[in-house]
């Protein structure tokens, strides 16, 4: 079970938590490899300049690995929950 999953079960609001980029990325893509999921993840923020921006000025670079409670928040607004 994901994080996010058991973070829901425990309360009723959306609860966000520190993630690695692959982590995050493995949710979205469990059937790929953990390399390939997160090229993709980066591939699809690429792709979504609102996300982008939104993520840029939470001080989010192409290079980040650590994603932030409010940058996990960001990513599953604009692409969906994984």
């Amino acid at each position: 079970m994901t994080r996010i999953k058991e973070k829901m079960e425990n309360n009723d609001s959306m609860l966000y938590t520190t993630l690695t980029k692959t982590e995050l990325a493995q949710m979205y893509l469990p059937e790929l490899t953990p390399a390939v999921a997160r090229r993709k993840l980066n591939e699809w923020i690429l792709r979504n300049q609102p996300l982008t921006r939104a993520l840029a000025q939470t001080g989010y670079t192409p290079s980040t690995r650590t994603l932030t409670p409010a940058q996990v928040r960001l990513i599953i607004l604009h692409l969906g929950e994984p």
